[in-house]
């Protein structure tokens, strides 16, 4: 009984952080927020269900998102995601986790955005000087989970985020942590995500000063079907971040023969982003525990993008 009341504490002190959140200051802040790569999707299943990620936390990838996840890792698992970003970038995150018998799950990743070569140009060479240069951003994460009663898992995540302007020349560095949570509710078929990430210290480029990309999610999963080959389940989720208005995202999964999943979603109130869908192969029937996803996010004025995943427990 202690247990359920400090669970519906907790549950209860997140959503009123929620509410009181989305009462503040609102608006577009856009270009006052900093390390926005650490907003992209590290698991291409939750990008192809709309982003709504917190409820879905579940394996190596969520480290970046709701690091309660990773207590659904039976003994190791390793993650590996990549993203074909916008104008040639490249997002790419990669993890492993171990989980130890009566203490918790242990992860650590690694998260980075990288440009291809940009020629280098100055005032007396405004064609090019024949010099090319990268920039590029980095993230180095160790998570902790662990498994508080049967239904409730918290997680916390601790980073190092580096950033170069011009390869390693020009850049800066922060740290920040994230702090999630998941409440199961087997009578309602229904799983609650909440978390807070990247809380932390301003990033400052030579003379300019920025926040950090900070964000509150909570999340509901709902089973609609579940049987031993066969799920269907939804999921919705509300966002507050600090350089926007609320955004939602909803998001579905058919799973059929516990072998192929379609997926598909929704971005609401999102300058650029709509919808979204994917699919995923599931190995077991293969003798591996392992999992290969797609994700489509598409985006209104600009090319969409695609990202991959494959994860594996052993």
């Amino acid at each position: 009984m202690n247990h359920v009341k400090a669970i519906s504490s907790v549950l209860i002190l997140l959503l009123m952080v929620l509410g009181f959140a989305s009462t503040g200051r609102a608006g577009d802040r856009s270009g006052t927020v900093s390390e926005l790569f650490l907003k992209i999707g590290t698991s291409a299943r939750a990008i192809s269900m709309g982003g709504a990620q917190v409820a879905l936390a579940e394996g190596v990838s969520s480290i970046a998102y709701n690091p309660a996840g990773i207590m659904a890792v039976g003994n190791y698992g390793f993650g590996a995601t990549y993203t074909a970003w916008l104008a040639g970038m490249q997002h790419s995150f990669a993890g492993v986790v171990k989980n130890i018998p009566g203490v918790g799950a242990l992860g650590v990743s690694v998260t980075m955005l990288s440009t291809d070569d940009i020629p280098e140009t100055t005032p007396s060479a405004p064609e090019g000087t024949g010099s090319t240069f990268r920039a590029s951003d980095y993230a180095f994460s160790v998570a902790f989970g662990r498994q508080v009663t049967e239904q409730f898992r918290v997680g916390v995540n601790g980073k190092i985020i580096q950033s170069y302007l011009f390869d390693k020349n020009l850049g800066s560095s922060t740290f920040a942590f994230d702090i999630g949570t998941m409440y199961d509710i087997p009578i309602l078929q229904s799983h609650v995500g909440v978390s807070l990430t990247n809380i932390g210290k301003d990033v400052k480029f030579i003379n300019e000063t920025y926040s950090l990309p900070t964000a509150l999610r909570f999340g509901v999963l709902v089973d609609v079907l579940k049987d031993a080959s066969t799920s269907f389940v939804t999921t919705m989720q509300i966002a507050r971040l600090n350089d926007a208005d609320e955004q939602y995202n909803f998001g579905t999964e058919y799973v059929f023969n516990n072998i192929i999943a379609l997926r598909g979603g929704w971005k609401f109130a999102y300058d650029q982003e709509n919808v979204t869908a994917g699919f995923g192969v599931r190995l077991n029937s293969l003798g591996f525990n392992s999992t290969i996803d797609y994700g489509f996010n598409n985006f209104k004025y600009l090319p969409g993008t695609h990202s991959f995943t494959f994860e594996m427990q052993f």
